[in-house]
């Protein structure tokens, strides 16, 4: 009796490039979390992958380039979840609670990419003070819409907009560095930064 080889499942040319940089990326996001962007080089990244330097410079034209690759996949896992809370029917409370809890609870659930995201950011932020800037007003659009929609059904109190987007971002942003350095009560920390948005946005006069 003969048993029959297994089929070997060959990938394409772009199936293969698409798998090495997953790899890379994945490779990039551990150590960055680890030792910080500039502690990281991009042999460590290749070795790590399994695959020598030159994957590396075959797929991305440096460390910049394989930074910003970390920061697109991280967001990419997080920023359509967040944009879909703020989307969401009901009020503007519930959905800005929604969003502090549905980004705090990644950050827990996934402190390794948090933390090579905000090395990223660092990173980057050093030396290109408009990438922080253009990634800042990214992520505020959709607040600052949530919060001019609260004001005009009277749901939330008279308040910069923009401003308080900014302000939500901030106290996030350190929250979740907080939560990648140490232990911290996650469900406390989020009932806090939820009760806190609550009283600083709310009119005291909707029912």
């Amino acid at each position: 009796m003969t048993t029959s080889k297994p089929a070997v499942i060959r990938l394409t040319r772009k199936e293969s490039q698409e798998e090495t940089r997953r790899r890379l990326v994945a490779s990039a996001i551990t150590l960055f979390a680890r030792s910080g962007v500039a502690g990281t080089s991009l042999n460590a990244v290749a070795e790590h992958a399994g695959f020598t330097r030159g994957a590396v410079h075959g797929n991305y034209s440096g460390k910049d380039d394989l930074a910003l690759a970390v920061a697109e996949t991280v967001a990419g896992e997080l920023a359509p979840q967040l944009e879909r809370t703020l989307a969401a029917p009901g009020s503007g409370g519930d959905r800005l609670a929604a969003y502090i809890r549905g980004f705090l609870s990644y950050c827990a659930k996934r402190p390794e990419a948090t933390s090579a995201l905000i090395a990223v950011v660092e990173y980057l932020g050093r030396a290109d003070r408009g990438f922080y800037n253009e990634r800042a007003a990214a992520s505020l659009g959709d607040l600052i819409e949530l919060f001019e929609e609260g004001q005009r059904n009277g749901e939330m109190r008279t308040f910069d907009a923009k401003t308080m987007a900014f302000a939500v971002r901030t106290v996030l942003d350190s929250a979740a560095a907080r939560m990648c350095g140490t232990d911290v009560d996650v469900e406390a920390l989020t009932d806090e930064i939820v009760a806190l948005f609550e009283a600083a946005t709310r009119s005291i006069e909707f029912p």
